[in-house]
């Protein structure tokens, strides 16, 4: 529960009416839990983080007696957009910005911030070839944090089409290889560094496929979907791409879960693809949670749902993590975020609440 201390009004000269703290048995700081701790929120944005209530003379302070985390971040989702996601009429369509035909107001975002979500990729579906550019977006107003996010390429077989070329796995590879040969527009940018690929590949063989492509052209970004990239770990380092699974379903293979217990093991970057509404929000926390379960330690299923899926996103500098002059994007929980038990009491964006649990 959350209960708001007595605020005292003559605020010192240090302190402003923007400045707050949140009070919280833990706080999943950046550099781990913090017991015991206060978020001193400024501006709306991150201040720092003070042992005990350790905050200037005069600032105002709500207690929560569960824990406190960054919001979490969905790697990969269609909210708002899912009926203007796909054009299969074309198998490269490099210069769509999925950004156009973003709905700000789609329930998609207020189903998703409700299970604690803040920031979300917004994708055009991997249906296609090079289905188009990603963007990222805060669920409290669809703020858009980035418009161009990453070029996605489907080197997947929901990609290949009889009535259209490319029509095989190597048919895609060469399409793609031409693209690249002379780079022109987006092509270019992906190629000179200044824009990360998603490459989503499912089977073994397309994940193969992707990571030699990947490191043939020294592209950068991540792997989506790829449940098996846990048993071609090498491979994956040497492509030094990220992996963003597809959500784990409870009573998700063993192999699967193993593979994302690999991945975590060898220090890759990981995070979890959210298809709203294809999944409920909360799929993402359970994918984590069961991670959690099948081996990967704590602090790297944490940092899958918050730093590590938002650098893989684009905007970690912003988001993601509770450190100073970070956005003061933040979740208030009844207990541990990692066990299913816990329930979210608060949601606040920009230092804002967004959605507030019992009083």
């Amino acid at each position: 529960m959350i209960r708001a201390l007595a605020l005292v009004f003559a605020l010192a000269p240090s302190a402003s009416a923007q400045t707050f703290g949140v009070h919280a048995s833990k706080v999943y700081g950046p550099d781990g839990v913090v017991e015991d701790a206060t978020l001193l929120v400024e501006d709306g944005k991150v201040r720092a983080i003070a042992r005990g209530r350790d905050v200037p003379a005069g600032t105002a302070i709500l207690e929560h007696d569960g824990a406190l985390s960054a919001g979490l971040v969905a790697a990969h989702s269609y909210a708002g957009v899912l009926q203007e996601s796909l054009d299969d009429t074309r198998s490269v369509l490099a210069d769509a910005r999925i950004a156009d035909a973003f709905d700000a107001s789609s329930s998609d975002l207020r189903r998703a911030l409700r299970a604690g979500i803040t920031t979300i990729v917004i994708a055009p579906r991997p249906e296609t070839l090079v289905p188009g550019v990603t963007a990222v977006a805060k669920t409290a107003g669809g703020t858009l944090l980035r418009r161009d996010g990453q070029l996605t390429i489907a080197l997947d077989g929901r990609a290949q089409r009889i009535n259209r070329a490319p029509t095989s796995p190597m048919g895609m590879v060469a399409e793609l290889e031409a693209r690249f040969a002379k780079p022109e527009g987006v092509f270019a940018t992906v190629a000179s560094g200044r824009m990360p690929v998603m490459i989503a590949a499912t089977q073994r063989s397309e994940i193969e496929r992707a990571l030699a492509f990947a490191r043939k052209h020294h592209l950068s970004g991540s792997l989506l979907f790829a449940p098996l990239a846990g048993e071609l770990v090498p491979d994956v380092q040497s492509s030094g791409l990220a992996i963003v699974f597809a959500a784990l379903p409870i009573g998700a293979e063993s192999r699967t879960i193993d593979s994302v217990v690999a991945i975590a093991k060898a220090g890759v970057p990981f995070a979890f693809a959210l298809d709203v509404p294809f999944d409920a929000p909360d799929a993402l926390r359970i994918s984590a949670a069961l991670a959690r379960r099948g081996g990967v330690d704590p602090a790297s299923a944490m940092r899958a749902l918050t730093s590590d899926a938002a650098r893989i996103a684009g905007v970690g500098e912003r988001v993601g993590a509770l450190a100073k002059g970070m956005d003061a994007d933040f979740v208030l929980w009844s207990g541990d975020p990692l066990d299913l038990g816990s329930r979210v009491v608060a949601v606040y964006v920009d230092g804002v609440e967004r959605l507030g649990g019992a009083r």
